[in-house]
């Protein structure tokens, strides 16, 4: 009998701990954005934000395999879809892309379905929190905690951008 051959440890911690990160940060707000733009009546506007959606949600599924840790966002080095197949870059294009003709509740639905999916691979046992809530934040901050040490010990950058990690003036 064979033992099944260990995953990447320094992989694993950082697609779990950035992927939730990036997904609370940036995912939701996102999905926020294609809301509001359907809410006000702006489809095209809409459309746009839900390729950044498909890009920040693809970016994250990648963390699983070969995509980059750090988010530098409008950096135009940064590849949201290094790790994906390239059947679903097609499929969430193509998705995001339907909102042009299909830009109504159901499409929505498939955004965030998609969404929700990729927050689902992450494996964690619940959902993640919603930062814009009234308690999102402190239990953000605990998922924060729960994986600074680790990403600490094993030379992997820390979850929280950059700019919100440097000390007090």
């Amino acid at each position: 009998m064979s033992a099944a051959a260990l995953p990447d440890v320094r992989r694993l911690i950082g697609y779990r701990a950035h992927g939730a990160a990036r997904l609370v940060l940036e995912g939701h707000a996102a999905l926020e954005d294609v809301e509001g733009s359907l809410a006000a009546g702006q489809p095209e506007t809409a459309v746009l934000m839900a390729h950044d959606l498909i890009q920040i949600s693809l970016s994250i599924r990648g963390l699983a395999t070969a995509g980059e840790l750090s988010w530098p966002q409008g950096q135009a080095s940064f590849d949201p879809f290094a790790g994906v197949d390239p059947q679903e870059v097609a499929e969430g294009d193509a998705l995001a892309a339907r909102g042009l003709d299909h830009g109504d509740e159901a499409w929505l639905e498939e955004l965030r379905a998609h969404l929700a999916e990729t927050e689902s691979r992450l494996g964690y046992p619940e959902p993640l929190p919603y930062v814009r809530s009234g308690a999102g934040m402190f239990k953000a901050v605990g998922l924060v905690r729960t994986w600074a040490a680790h990403l600490e010990k094993l030379g992997l950058p820390g979850v929280l951008p950059g700019d919100w990690a440097l000390p007090g003036d």
